[in-house]
């Protein structure tokens, strides 16, 4: 308990911190410099995919959008990897996806074995290898095509090949602005990743960090039914975003802490999103062109906060998200609320499911500096 109440005052008093620092960002908000400029080149991205995700009538508009969003990067090579990354990650977990959703759909046992061991692996591979981002999409396409299919098994090969289209009118969106807005220059190499090796030897803290994420999403199926809760593949979208944070070094004192720093950032993130967006749509937004615009100023806003220097970055790409899985909701301008709050209902249940298996397993995770005591 006391442990408990010295962990809820350190994060009351960081969200101060926070606060502090997203007032200072958004004090910052300009339209020149390079972080206007990515800021713009995401902002555009996602209204153009918005755009002919609508005029393709595809199934998923907001994907599109999140995927244009997710796939812009602050220099041209780095968004087309990232999007190329993203495209491979979900085509792959599509096919796997269809090929086991027909047993899947009506094995639960099974089905929560494999979503344990999908997810578990995807954030394995998110954190070891060079091409994690692939992994992580792998695994998210591979968990929301078996959701899906307990409850829509006949449409689970028009879901992925849908999926697949959502992500390609993003990618392709995303690239084409980073060709006309963003700089040549691939900017400093990132750190390389530590690779496969050692797995459950040196880079343990990434094996638990994964086995953490698969027990979490496993556990979707039984709690959905037990309880009813809404919007079941977007539970699995929260819980895999939420885990998608590199594990503790092994020397971490705390190591489930950085879980639950990113379980807040994400839900003030969802939070200041999401209240955004219903207000816009009490507006309300029926006309295209305004509704678009808004859009892409929200994504605007959502993308300078993504590329702030203080270490909450996190919050802007949340907001940013749910704005857009808020705002855009059919073949048009927004009509009602109403999918919106769905949404926002299955962030917030997925949110509670992953503090409380954090919360779980890090009463049972042995501290590492006390197992070295122990070991001497």
């Amino acid at each position: 308990m006391n442990v408990l109440t010295t962990a809820v005052a350190r994060e009351a008093r960081g969200f101060f911190d926070f606060l502090d620092a997203l007032i200072a960002d958004l004090k910052e908000l300009s339209f020149t410099g390079p972080r206007a400029r990515f800021s713009a080149s995401a902002a555009l991205s996602v209204g153009l995919a918005t755009v002919i995700a609508l005029a393709m009538h595809v199934d998923n508009v907001w994907w599109a959008g999140i995927s244009a969003f997710m796939s812009s990067q602050a220099t041209r090579p780095a968004s087309v990897k990232k999007g190329a990354l993203r495209i491979i990650g979900t085509v792959a977990g599509a096919l796997i996806g269809v090929a086991m959703a027909s047993w899947l759909a009506y094995d639960q046992v099974a089905c929560c074995v494999f979503l344990l061991l999908a997810t578990s692996l995807g954030m394995l591979g998110f954190q070891l290898s060079p091409h994690g981002y692939a992994w992580l999409l792998g695994s998210i396409t591979f968990n929301l095509i078996v959701l899906t299919s307990l409850t829509a098994p006949a449409g689970t090969f028009h879901f992925a090949a849908y999926r697949v289209i959502e992500v390609v009118i993003g990618v392709f969106a995303a690239v084409l602005l980073a060709f006309l807005l963003e700089p040549r220059d691939g900017g400093p190499e990132p750190a390389k990743p530590p690779g496969w090796r050692a797995v459950f030897g040196a880079h343990w803290p990434a094996a638990l960090h994964a086995l953490r994420s698969g027990v979490t999403v496993m556990l979707i199926p039984p709690v959905w039914a037990w309880f009813e809760l809404p919007s079941l593949s977007q539970m699995a979208i929260t819980i895999a975003a939420v885990m998608a944070v590199p594990a503790p070094s092994d020397t971490a004192r705390d190591p489930g802490r950085i879980m639950v720093v990113r379980a807040i950032h994400r839900l003030i993130g969802c939070s200041f999103g999401g209240l955004i967006a219903l207000v816009c749509l009490a507006l309300p937004l029926t006309q295209f062109l305004p509704w678009l615009m808004t859009l892409c100023a929200g994504v605007w806003v959502g993308s300078h906060v993504q590329a702030s220097p203080r270490a909450i970055g996190y919050v802007g790409t949340q907001a940013a998200i749910v704005f857009i899985m808020t705002l855009v909701q059919g073949f048009g301008a927004p009509t009602s609320i109403w999918p919106g709050l769905e949404r926002l209902g299955g962030i917030f249940f997925g949110l509670l499911l992953l503090l409380a298996v954090s919360l779980v397993m890090a009463v049972l995770e042995p501290n590492p500096s006390e197992t070295a005591e122990t070991l001497d």
